[in-house]
């Protein structure tokens, strides 16, 4: 059963949640409202999702324990789409792609995914939107192009991007130049505020 105290630890390390700080925007003089519009989702849908996302992420899944009896929202922020299953923000829909937020990866832990470690120096620049380069990958796990890949900070303390690999882990390490994994959601971005708004919402009950 899915539930958001699941987001107080990872699977792997059970160490407290710490999210990497987002950039000051220092274009807002004020926090912007995050309206979300949620829909209900039928039983036949969640199904759907669910086989779907969990084929495509199987220990992701096994580690929340998403199962089809939870009850699933599709919710609606500006351009952003997440799927919402037992009160957790699990998924978001590129195109037609679905890919795990950073709320489900770091709920799931860190060997839940294809994965980079980043050092410290590449973290500002991946926060702002910037593709992840090679040079500041200090870690990998075994992944190949067009994989999936969750970014986490130094130490892996917490993700703070979700991408799709541009080369393979081998390649990563051994050429060591150009762009490796391309940034398709990172933290403070729109996915992430619509995925902490969902999780107020529901640890509020």
């Amino acid at each position: 059963m899915l539930c958001v105290a699941a987001l107080s630890s990872s699977s792997a390390d059970r160490t407290p949640v710490r999210w990497i700080k987002p950039p000051h925007r220092e274009l807002e003089a004020e926090p912007a409202v995050v309206k979300l519009v949620y829909s209900s989702l039928r039983k036949k849908d969640v199904k759907s999702f669910v086989s779907t996302f969990c084929s495509q992420y199987q220990r992701l899944c096994t580690a929340l324990g998403v199962g089809e009896g939870s009850e699933g929202f599709r919710v609606v922020y500006e351009d952003v789409e997440l799927v919402v299953l037992g009160g957790v923000p699990l998924a978001f829909k590129l195109e037609e792609a679905l890919l795990p937020t950073l709320v489900s990866v770091k709920a799931a832990g860190v060997g839940a995914t294809h994965y980079a470690v980043v050092d410290e120096g590449a973290v500002k620049h991946i926060l702002r939107g910037a593709d992840v380069m090679a040079p500041g990958i200090v870690e990998v796990s075994p992944f190949a192009v067009g994989d999936v890949v969750a970014v986490w900070a130094p130490g892996k303390v917490s993700p703070i991007a979700v991408g799709r690999a541009l080369m393979s882990s081998e390649d990563v390490l051994r050429v060591r130049r150009g762009k490796a994994i391309e940034n398709l959601h990172y933290a403070g971005d729109r996915v992430w505020e619509a995925s902490l708004e969902v999780v107020k919402r529901f640890s509020r009950g």
